[in-house]
Formats: structure tokens, sequence, C-alpha cells
């Protein structure tokens, strides 16, 4: 029982660090925590070629790639490494501009499940990073741009406003 126990242990270990290390479309090891926190909103998509929705989706997302100022956009395929001529051939069907990592469906579940204490649901996934690079949001399924627009606009008034509260005081 002791053996299992260490097993699956070392399992999780392997998994936990593993789960950290996506790749570029050029098989370099990369961290979403790189794209995180740099004064502007992420919004990360999850997303796999041979997914439907997906697809119907990426031409809104790819058109409002670049229409906020203060958002920026990271896509995930989920595709992976061996699959990365499908997410290539994908990315250049829809002209996605915005970068995108490589990763598989066990990588991004441990690394939601270690930053954002969720599961992946499916995809497409959406995930907010607020411009510090603290969670916001999540959401599975698909989730319309003018949504996407409306939350980070509200959320950046109430920065905003608490920005000019805050100077005010110091006043």
């Amino acid at each position: 029982m002791a053996i299992k126990n260490l097993f699956a242990l070392l399992s999780l270990m392997i998994i936990s660090n593993f789960s950290l290390a996506f790749t570029t479309l050029e098989g370099k090891e990369e961290k979403i925590s790189h794209y995180l926190g740099k004064g502007k909103w992420t919004v990360v998509e999850i997303w796999e070629s041979n997914c439907s929705a997906c697809r119907m989706h990426m031409p809104d997302m790819v058109k409002f790639d670049g229409k906020l100022e203060n958002t920026q956009l990271l896509g995930v395929s989920l595709d992976t490494q061996a699959g990365v001529k499908k997410a290539k051939t994908f990315i250049a069907e829809y002209k996605i501009k915005f970068p995108t990592l490589i990763s598989n469906s066990v990588e991004i579940n441990s690394w939601m499940q270690q930053k954002i204490r969720e599961n992946l649901l499916g995809t497409p996934t959406f995930i907010i990073f607020n411009p510090d690079g603290k969670l916001a949001a999540t959401q599975p399924g698909i989730v319309a741009t003018a949504s996407l627009e409306r939350y980070i606009k509200s959320r950046s008034e109430v920065v905003k406003d608490d920005e000019n509260t805050q100077q005010e005081k110091k006043k």
C-alpha cells in the first residue's frame, strides 16, 4: 500500500512540474505566467483544432484581438506537441495573430488546478486575468466577445475609480 501511495505522490509531482512547461509553436518551453501582470488584462482562450465550438467562435476572437488597448489575448491549443501541425493550420486558417502556446488536456488541467483551483471542463474555456496578473474570471464554453468587452471595461472603470479615490485621499 505504501508503494502505491508513493507512486501516486511521485506521479502528481511529475505532472505538477510538467504542467508549468507549455511550449511555443516552435517547441520552446514557455509559461503562461510570462504573459500575465504586465498592466493589461489577459484573456486566455483554451482551444483545440477539432473543436467545432472553437472553430465557430474563433473568427470573433480574431476580430476582438486589439480592440481594447488594455487587453491582450493568449491562446492555448490542446493539440499537443504531436499535433502542432494541426494547430498551425488552424492558426493560419483563422489568421490568428495573438500568441498561442501548445499543451494537452492533462497539462492544462493540472495547471488550472494549481493556479485557479478549477478543472478543465472542455473547449473553449476562457480565463481572464486582471492587469496585475490576478485571476478575475473563468468560463467554460463560448463567451461572446461583447460580454468580454463589457466585463473588462466595467472592471477597468472600477480600478480607475479606486485610483482616483486614492489620489484624492493623498491631497
